[in-house]
């Protein structure tokens, strides 16, 4: 047994230190952009004031202030994923309005059994999310974000 064991291992020794370095890399790379230090790479993405991807190195001192504030991001996917969440959001709160308790405050909810977008009422349990005056306001929202771009953008739902 151990002979066909060390036999496996001689013939594939290459294959074996390949995967093994991959797996040390991985370790190696930061997570997330909180793991991140200016010594783990030369660069970094962000989001500037109108809305363009940007590119920047680690000499001007802004890398931990836009990360604070939640708009430094390791790759450029996950910046262009932040600005099209962002860009939900607008109009999510340009037709929201405050929870008013005690009254009918209409929400979107996705119904990821049912793969839906629904319109609920809530009059006591604020969630926290844009909040909508009626059923045909939080419709109109629907549909102008499109079900896909809100389900994919603001419920973080990947469509498999």
């Amino acid at each position: 047994m151990n002979n066909d064991i060390r036999k496996l291992i001689d013939d594939n020794w290459d294959e074996i230190k390949e995967l093994i370095a991959q797996k040390a890399e991985a370790e190696q790379k930061p997570k997330t952009i909180w793991d991140f230090n200016t010594n783990d790479r030369n660069s970094y993405h962000y989001i500037d004031e109108v809305g363009c991807l940007r590119l920047d190195r680690f000499n001007g001192g802004y890398f931990e202030i836009r990360r604070d504030f939640g708009n430094a991001f390791l790759t450029e996917e996950e910046a262009e994923f932040e600005r099209e969440r962002r860009e939900v959001e607008a109009i999510l709160r340009k037709y929201s309005r405050p929870f008013k308790s005690g009254e009918y405050n209409y929400v979107v909810v996705c119904d990821t059994e049912n793969n839906m977008m629904l319109v609920r009422v809530t009059q006591f349990h604020n969630s926290g999310g844009p909040v909508f005056a009626n059923k045909e306001v939080a419709e109109k929202v629907i549909d102008e974000i499109g079900k896909v771009r809100l389900k994919k953008y603001w419920f973080g739902v990947k469509d498999e």
